[in-house]
C-alpha cells in the first residue's frame, strides 16, 4: 500500500488528541483499508438464508458481519463485488463499515417518515430505506445537481418504492416541513479526514481553515434540520472527520441555541465516547461516539444521536389543500390509464397490479410514477424521484420502466426466464444482446440466478434485450 502523507498541522493536533495512542492510529494509514457491503432486505426474493451461497458466487469465503449494521458483511481485499451483475441488479450496496455507523444508530421503524438531509451517494439513504421495509415515507435530499441524480440512481437500484429524491436547499426543506419528520440523518459535509486512508484526494483539500469553515456550515445546516423533526423525535449527526470544531465542539453549540434538544443515551458498545472536554465541558458529550480506524475494522468517524424533547404529536397532512402543480393534478387521463391497465393485464400478477393501481400516480412527462403513501405535496420543489418510476407512455402503449423491473421478482409477473450469473446467457443480456427462451410473447422479466436483473420482450421464443443501453457492460 502507498505510504500515505498527512498533513503537518493534522499530525500535530492528532498527536495532542490521542497521545499514546498516536503510533497505532498512524500505523493504520499505512495498512489496508477495510471493503464491506450490505445485502438489500429489499430485493424480492432475496432471503437472509440465502446469503452464505451469494458470498460463494462472489467468490468471498467467509461469512465476515459488520457487528454493527444488520446485513453489513467485510469482504477481502481482491474480490469485486462491485464488478459482478448481482451489484446492478441492487442485491448489496458497497459501503464503507464505519459509514454504515450512522443509520444502524438511527434506525428508524416501518412507517415512520425520515428525511436524509445530505444523502448522496446514497449509503445512508439505502440504508435507512432497508429499515423502514417498504412502510412510510423517506425524503432524500442532495444540494449538488450532479450528485442528486447519483442519489436517485442508487435509490432506483436498491428497488425502492418509498422514496422521494430531491435536490433542494436546506432552508427551502425546512420552509416546507416544519415539525413533519419523525428521524433524521444528517451527514454532514466535512473535512473528510477520517477519509485520508481510503481518498488521498481529501488530504490536498484540507486544511485549518476549511475545517472551520465546515463547522460553520455544519451548523446552518443542523439548525434547518432541528425545525423539520417534531417533538419527541430523533436526529443523527455524523461526520467522517476528527476535527473536535466539527464534532463535539459542533454539538455543543448546537445545544446552546438549541434547548429544546438533549444526547439521547444508546447503547453502542463498539465505538468510544466522546470527549466533554473538546465540546467546552459539556458532561453530555461523553454519550457521543467516536470511530478510529486503529481501533475497529473501519474508517475514522463521529456521531451524535440527538433527541427533540416533547411528545411525538399524531399524525397530520402537510398537503394543506394544495394539488401539485408539476403533477398532482397531472395524473394519467382515460386513455392513458386504458394502456397503463393492458400492460398490466398481459405483465403482471394481480397483487402487483393492485399496488400500483391504488396508488397515487404522478406523470412528468410521459413518465409515471408512484407516489408514497402518504407523501406530501411536491409542487414547486426540485424532484429527482417521485417514488417508483413504474415507466412512460408512448405512442399508443405503455412501456415499464428498469426502475419497475428492479423493484419485482418473478412471483409478480406472468412470464419471467431466469439464466446463471456465469452462463454465456448472462454475458449476452447484460451486454445488450439478444438471448434464447421460452414463454408467451410479450415482455418477460429476465432473472439471474432467480432475482430480477431487467426486462426482455419474447417474440417467438427469442428475448429481445431491454436492458438499458446506458447500464451495458460485459462483466466477465
Amino acid at each position: 500500500m502507498e505510504q500515505v502523507c498527512l498533513p503537518k498541522e493534522f499530525e500535530q493536533r492528532m498527536k495532542r488528541m490521542l497521545n499514546e495512542d498516536y503510533d497505532a492510529f498512524l500505523y493504520s494509514y499505512n495498512n489496508d483499508d477495510h471493503q464491506a457491503f450490505r445485502f438489500n432486505p429489499l430485493k424480492r426474493g432475496l432471503h437472509q438464508e440465502d446469503y452464505g451461497k451469494l458470498l460463494k458466487h462472489l467468490g468471498i469465503q467467509e461469512m465476515d458481519p459488520v457487528n454493527w449494521a444488520e446485513y453489513g458483511y467485510y469482504y477481502e481485499q481482491g474480490s469485486r463485488p462491485g464488478k459482478h451483475p448481482y451489484h446492478e441488479m441492487g442485491l448489496y450496496y458497497i459501503q464503507e463499515p464505519s459509514a454504515m455507523s450512522a443509520a444502524a444508530l438511527l434506525k428508524p421503524q416501518p412507517g415512520e417518515r425520515v428525511l436524509d438531509l445530505c444523502a448522496a451517494p446514497g449509503g445512508k439513504t439505502t440504508q435507512l430505506a432497508s429499515y423502514l421495509g417498504g412502510e412510510g415515507l423517506l425524503i432524500s435530499n442532495e444540494i449538488h445537481p450532479e450528485r442528486s441524480n447519483i442519489l436517485a440512481q442508487n435509490v432506483e437500484r436498491m428497488g425502492i418504492a418509498n422514496a422521494i429524491v430531491m435536490n433542494e436547499e436546506c432552508e427551502t426543506l425546512s420552509a416546507r416541513f416544519p415539525s413533519y419528520f419523525h428521524k433524521i440523518q444528517v451527514d454532514a459535509p466535512c473535512s473528510g479526514e477520517g477519509m485520508f486512508r481510503k481518498n488521498p484526494e481529501a488530504i490536498n483539500q484540507w486544511s485549518e481553515e476549511q475545517v472551520q469553515v465546515c463547522a460553520d456550515r455544519q451548523l446552518m445546516i443542523m439548525n434547518e434540520a432541528a425545525k423539520m423533526l417534531m417533538p419527541g423525535g430523533t436526529m443523527v449527526y455524523s461526520t467522517c472527520t476528527f476535527a473536535p470544531e466539527e464534532n463535539e465542539a459542533l454539538i455543543d453549540r448546537f445545544l446552546c441555541e438549541h434547548e429544546e434538544f438533549e444526547i439521547k443515551l444508546v447503547e453502542a458498545p463498539w465505538f468510544e465516547a466522546g470527549k466533554p472536554e473538546w465540546g467546552n465541558g459539556r458532561e453530555e458529550l461523553s454519550r457521543t461516539f467516536r470511530l478510529y480506524p486503529h481501533r475497529l475494522r473501519g474508517e475514522g468517524h463521529f456521531l451524535a444521536v440527538l433527541q427533540k424533547k416533547g411528545i411525538m404529536f399524531a399524525e397530520t397532512s402537510q398537503n394543506n389543500g394544495k394539488k401539485d402543480k408539476k403533477a398532482g393534478k397531472n395524473g394519467p387521463d382515460k386513455k392513458q390509464m386504458e394502456e397503463l391497465q393492458t400492460f398490466m393485464n398481459a405483465v403482471l400478477k394481480e397483487e402487483i397490479s393492485e399496488f400500483i393501481r391504488n396508488g397515487k400516480l404522478l406523470l412528468f412527462g410521459d413518465n409515471l410514477y408512484r407516489l408514497p403513501a402518504g407523501a406530501p405535496a411536491i409542487d414547486g420543489l426540485k424532484v429527482k424521484r417521485a417514488g417508483l418510476h413504474i415507466g412512460s407512455f408512448k405512442k399508443n402503449r405503455f412501456e415499464p420502466s428498469h426502475a419497475l423491473a428492479l423493484y419485482l421478482s418473478a412471483d409478480d409477473v406472468q412470464n419471467s426466464w431466469s439464466v446463471q450469473s456465469d452462463s454465456t446467457d448472462a454475458v449476452s443480456y447484460f451486454s445488450g444482446n439478444t438471448i434464447q427462451g421460452d414463454g408467451k410473447n410479450g415482455y418477460c422479466l429476465v432473472c439471474v440466478d432467480g432475482y430480477s436483473a431487467g426486462w426482455g420482450k419474447i417474440t417467438n421464443g427469442t428475448i429481445k434485450n431491454h436492458y438499458p443501453k446506458g447500464l451495458r457492460k460485459n462483466f466477465f
